[in-house]
């Protein structure tokens, strides 16, 4: 019998793993809960019950009824223990009932079977679905009514074996959070396009935009399909330069996204020339942040922990003799991942299966070459006998996309006639030559044109442009360029007009520009040509690199910090340039490149480029001073305190001799930074006070700030607060004055550090919100991750777990990616609080021990002696009384020194706390008498972590019905 029917079907996440993790009785038991559970709701909202395995096929009458059922289902299934999280889909849809047979029912059949492709829909509509999320199919949600609801699309979705897209909706409480489902392999979501259906994975991937219409290739990407079906792991495409390797590796990923959960990630080797650029080009496609060891390691962990991918390596060819180094270790490292790789040549190692690219057939030449010449002039359009002489002119640009495509941009100044009759003998000798077609000929012959169009002037900007790496801004542009002898009433803004009309150079956002590599290194040589410029005098390579240099020389730390570091790129070129010509700008250009680096990352190669400017330096120059501050402040983030004194007592050697008495300042800050992480708060006072005088009498107001903002950390950490908060204050409004943005979101954070210690939890989140959104405006990755950090805590001091997890997650990847191992330890010790907060103490207690190792490899005694009381504690909670006493033992012999009274407190709440679980009464009174005295007087909150520790402590030593006064946090700041 056909009926109309609303079909809900459930299913478990991770069952099978539940099950294993509890064994088979624990596992029963869950499962019989789950059960009482769903059929108690199905009472309630007027169910019938179909069929069950993991989850249950359920019928309604009606959608609103399901809907109704699914969302108590969430809410009442998270309530277990443990707590279970289900997929829900439901659909509207005629299906075939059919009875069974009452001897069949008798032996255990099921009295009514739904037959019909609607149940197999539903079936996949679940599958889409995360743990705890409900999604309805639009036949679904055309008849769902009003409700304590909200419904939003997630776009339409391809499932394996239906011939069309179905969109999707996720039905949700009012205001629960919504996120789009992840693909599958049999399930992705699919974009409309003028070619059909697109998948476009919600999952993050890698993979830029396009920036203009694909044009054919319709051979070549079946052909990859068909031999990535067949079970090749790495593809090779091969051709030329210019033959459109990139754009066709890149379609087919986007085309074929669907077919990988694990994303698609495209890594840009052009500019890798040795293992390390190969590494680095890998991990910044991947956004896979590196540690201290191995990269090609780590990187094959990454990509071998995202599943099914496709990672995309492009221009390998000049690092080819690297490929089994790198990407054949991966390819063992990740079974599941599948590469596809640009190159001139074969790379060489087993598993590779080469595809020769071959240039566009005739036609799509001749279609590639009309749709940019109406895109660089949307006015013209080809007579009959101009189209006539399209195919010979692509032909004669061995139908080259990057051929064409430059010489499509000269439409609006040059018909076809005129660009056959321009370069016409040039490419015919080159394709004449016995077929011959060599790519540095054929490119160059392109290149050449391109230049010879060029006016003098617009030659040599572009060759002197080619000085900057990373793109550049027209201020920076008129700086660098100057035109030659008789033009000089053009303007540089004039000339960088011209060359982006003529596709020589792209616009890179709003206010920057930079050109292709292969353009670039074209007019690189151009450059190098100095006597074809011109003036040599003033056009000259050497001369347009000084002025590169001196112009970035310029810069100081807050300009170097702009548009999110965008200038990186230029200085650290420039000061590579300048190390051996011109020391004196090089220490500038140093100190504003670490200005970055210490926002960015990776703080390694700051303390390599420190170190090679070193061997530049003469004795007591300002380079020299330079390098020690760089390679101080690297080693501090790195973690390597001993060096970073050895560094910094050697800067004030040269500081001192240099009677450079703001340099002196600066060097005081550094050290009381460093004397401050390692307990010594009356050295660290009496280097501020002498920073502070200095900075009276300069009137250097970023000196002043510091200097406040220092005195704030040293009051907080020996538990001064209002003192604390006062120096923060009068720091932030330094900042403010200044219109330093990375500075107020920094000031922000510490306040927020500041009321989380005090217990003023919401004023507490509201700075940390305010810092980490400054932090990622501006581009600052060291204190974006000390925000989220910080946040992460107070989420979870707030039962915020899984919000608290995700922050400190996102902490921990920023701290590895940019080196800052201190960040990394504090990140591994909160994560534990939230493991076990959520109940998961060998989890909790691995993080912790992770936490007391890093803390311990970067000889930070003080964090090392708070992370093994978090230990100890949790030791006594689940009864592993010897290593609780040994933990809680060593925790107290590393702090008894400290000078802050909180940080001791806490510890002796924690072991008087460890006591009394372990019934050990005369230790837990000891402790307790230790902790009140310590922590009774300091200005705590209420609300904080050590304040309920303390109640909990008082109660288990005293009694329940003793209470103390609520105190301060255990804040783990970075």
């Amino acid at each position: 019998m056909l009926r109309d029917a609303v079909l809900l079907l459930t299913d478990v996440e991770n069952s099978t793993q539940i099950t294993e993790q509890l064994g088979d009785e624990a596992a029963s038991e869950l499962w019989s809960a789950h059960d009482q559970v769903a059929r108690r709701l199905l009472r309630r909202f007027g169910g019938r019950e179909i069929d069950k395995s993991d989850g249950f096929l359920l019928l309604f009458g009606t959608v609103d009824a399901a809907a109704a059922f699914a969302l108590a289902l969430h809410d009442d299934l998270a309530q277990l223990q443990p707590p279970l999280a289900c997929r829900a889909g439901i659909h509207h849809v005629a299906l075939v009932e059919r009875e069974n047979a009452a001897e069949d029912v008798a032996m255990g059949a099921k009295s009514i079977e739904l037959d019909g492709v609607g149940k197999a829909v539903t079936s996949r509509i679940m599958a889409i679905a995360r743990g705890g999320q409900t999604l309805l199919s639009a036949d679904a949600r055309a008849v769902l009514g009003t409700g304590p609801w909200r419904c939003q699309s997630h776009g339409h979705w391809r499932m394996k074996g239906l011939a069309q897209p179905i969109e999707l909706f996720e039905l949700a409480e009012v205001d629960a959070p919504m996120l789009p489902p992840p693909d599958s392999a049999k399930s992705y979501r699919v974009l409309r396009s003028d070619d059909g259906w697109i998948p476009r994975a919600e999952l993050h991937h890698g993979l830029p935009a396009e920036r203009d219409p694909f044009v054919g290739r319709g051979d070549a990407l079946s052909s990859l399909a068909g031999h990535f079906d067949g079970g090749a792991r790495l593809i090779t495409v091969l051709g030329i330069g210019g033959i459109g390797k990139t754009r066709l590796v890149l379609r087919y990923a986007r085309c074929w996204l669907g077919d990988y959960p694990g994303g698609a990630w495209f890594c840009d080797l052009s500019a890798a020339r040795g293992v390390d650029g190969v590494v680095h080009a890998v991990a910044q496609g991947l956004e896979v942040p590196l540690g201290k060891d191995d990269p090609v390691q780590q990187l094959g962990a990454a990509i071998a922990g995202r599943g099914p991918c496709l990672v995309v390596l492009d221009n390998f060819e000049q690092v080819a003799r690297h490929a089994e180094a790198t990407l054949g270790r991966w390819l063992e490292r990740a079974p599941q991942a599948t590469f596809l790789a640009t190159s001139r040549e074969v790379l060489g190692i087993v598993g590779e299966q080469a595809y020769v690219l071959a240039t566009l057939g005739r036609d799509e030449a001749v279609q590639l070459f009309e749709r940019r010449a109406q895109a660089a002039d949307s006015e013209r359009s080809f007579e009959p006998d101009e189209r006539a002489l399209l195919p010979t002119l692509v032909d004669l640009l061995d139908r080259l996309p990057l051929a064409i495509e430059l010489a499509a941009a000269r439409i609006g100044v040059m018909g076809p006639q005129a660009m056959l009759d321009r370069m016409g003998e040039r490419f015919k000798l080159l394709a004449s030559q016995g077929g011959r077609h060599d790519r540095q000929a054929t490119m160059r012959a392109t290149l050449d044109w391109s230049w010879e169009l060029l006016s003098p002037a617009e030659q040599s900007a572009l060759a002197q442009l080619s000085v900057f790496e990373g793109g550049f801004t027209l201020e920076s542009a008129e700086a660098v360029v100057r035109t030659p002898t008789g033009d000089g009433s053009l303007l540089c803004v004039d000339l960088v007009e011209s060359l982006l009309q003529r596709s020589l150079l792209r616009r890179q956002g709003r206010r920057r520009f930079d050109m292709l590599r292969t353009v670039h290194d074209y007019a690189t040589e151009q450059l190098a040509a100095s006597l074809a410029l011109g003036d040599a005098g003033n056009h000259c390579a050497v001369a347009v690199a000084r002025r590169h240099w001196q112009h970035f020389a310029a810069k100081d730390e807050l300009s170097a910090a702009n548009d999110r570091c965008a200038d990186l790129e230029n200085l650290l070129i420039a000061c590579r340039r300048a190390s051996s010509q011109d020391p004196g700008s090089a220490a500038g250009l140093l100190l504003a490149a670490w200005a970055a680096m210490k926002l960015t990352g990776p703080f390694r190669a700051a303390l390599g480029l420190a170190e090679d400017a070193k061997q530049h330096a003469t004795p007591d120059s300002a380079l020299l001073l330079a390098c020690y501050r760089v390679m101080a402040g690297a080693c501090m983030l790195l973690g390597q305190r001993g060096q970073a004194r050895k560094h910094l007592m050697c800067a004030t050697k040269v500081a001192q001799a240099s009677a450079d008495r703001i340099a002196n300042a600066q060097v005081w800050c550094q050290l009381a930074d460093l004397d401050l992480s390692e307990g010594y708060g009356d050295d660290a006072w009496a280097r501020l006070d002498a920073a502070a005088s200095v900075a009276e009498e300069s009137g250097d107001l970023l000196l002043d700030l510091r200097v406040r903002n220092h005195r704030g950390r040293l009051c907080m950490a020996q538990s001064r607060m209002a003192e604390a908060e006062h120096w923060y204050r009068r720091a932030l409004e330094r900042a403010r004055a200044l219109g330093d943005r990375r500075w107020v979101g920094g000031l922000h954070g510490n306040l927020g550090a500041l009321m989380h210690v005090t217990g003023a939890l919401d004023t507490a989140k509201e700075h940390y919100a305010l810092a980490v959104a400054i932090a990622a405006e501006v581009g600052d990755r060291q204190w974006e991750g000390n925000g989220r950090c910080n946040l992460g805590l107070l989420l979870q001091e707030i039962g915020q777990f899984e919000a608290a997890k995700r922050e400190l997650e996102d902490a921990l990847t920023i701290g590895r990616g940019i080196g800052h191992q201190r960040l990394e330890a504090t990140c591994l010790c909160n994560l534990a609080i939230v493991f076990e907060s959520l109940a998961m103490p060998e989890a909790a207690r691995a993080h912790y021990h992770q936490a007391v190792e890093a803390a311990r490899a970067n000889a930070d005694q003080m964090s090392e002696g708070e992370f093994l009381g978090y230990l100890g504690l949790l030791c006594a909670r689940v009864g592993r009384g010897e290593e609780a006493h040994r933990t809680l033992h060593r925790a107290d012999e590393l702090l008894q020194h400290s000078n802050d009274p909180g940080r001791r407190g806490l510890l002796a709440a924690q072991r008087a706390l460890a006591a009394a679980l372990l019934g050990n009464s005369t230790l837990a009174n000891s402790a307790m008498s230790q902790a009140e005295s310590l922590l009774g007087p300091l200005p705590f909150g209420s609300t904080s972590f050590a304040g309920r520790l303390m109640v909990e402590a008082s109660q288990a030593v005293h009694g329940p019905a003793q209470t103390v006064p609520a105190l301060g946090s255990a804040n783990r700041s970075s």
